[in-house]
């Protein structure tokens, strides 16, 4: 009996210092978590209180938009990259995750236009913290164009450029011999002006 009691004792104590550990952790980092582990409702809704407590984050509306984005609520993600977008339409970070956006919905276009955008942005600001994979999002943006709609001579020169940049960029990258194959292979493909390159890449 005693033993048993030791132990009920040690489960509620230990779950007490869990609890208690839970509550030191910040709002910010168990949001973060949560995101890790694709919990993104619960992110959601932890974003949604720290954006209450402070309206003019921009950084908590960016992260609130990720949460939505990655639950395919894009409607609503979009609604809320434009509130930033109006508060600040300089800040680099809007760019980014309207670019995301547009990239899940396959809006080729767009999502190449919003990399590039954060791309302008983040230099005119001259940021230390740069996502060079931006290079990478931009270049990939119409590469998948290329795969079902075809991309014109502009949009193939924009897409070796950007995708250049990023080899240059991140040259310890895994994905780099693939990329440089790819190039190589998409250079013999140079669409003529006026006309369209349609491949698969088979």
């Amino acid at each position: 009996m005693r033993k048993i009691f030791l132990i009920s004792l040690l489960m509620v104590s230990g779950g007490l210092m869990a609890q208690d550990f839970d509550d030191a952790v910040s709002p910010e980092a168990q949001a973060a978590a949560a995101m890790r582990t694709k919990r993104y409702r619960e992110a959601e809704n932890i974003y949604r209180q720290l954006l209450q407590r402070n309206p003019e984050s921009m950084t908590n509306k960016h992260l609130l938009a990720h949460s939505l984005l990655l639950q395919q609520r894009f409607d609503e993600s979009d609604s809320l990259l434009r509130v930033a977008y109006l508060q600040d339409s300089t800040n680099p970070g809007t760019y980014w995750y309207f670019g995301i956006s547009a990239e899940r919905q396959d809006r080729y276009n767009e999502a190449y236009g919003f990399f590039r955008r954060y791309i302008q942005r983040s230099q005119d600001k001259r940021l230390s913290e740069f996502n060079q994979s931006a290079w990478l999002h931009s270049g990939a943006a119409y590469r998948r164009k290329m795969h079902s709609n075809g991309i014109d001579y502009t949009e193939w020169a924009d897409m070796v450029y950007c995708l250049e940049n990023y080899l240059q960029a991140q040259p310890a990258d895994p994905l780099v011999p693939q990329l440089r194959d790819f190039l190589d292979a998409v250079r013999l493909r140079q669409p003529r002006k006026g006309e369209k390159l349609v491949w698969t890449e088979q």
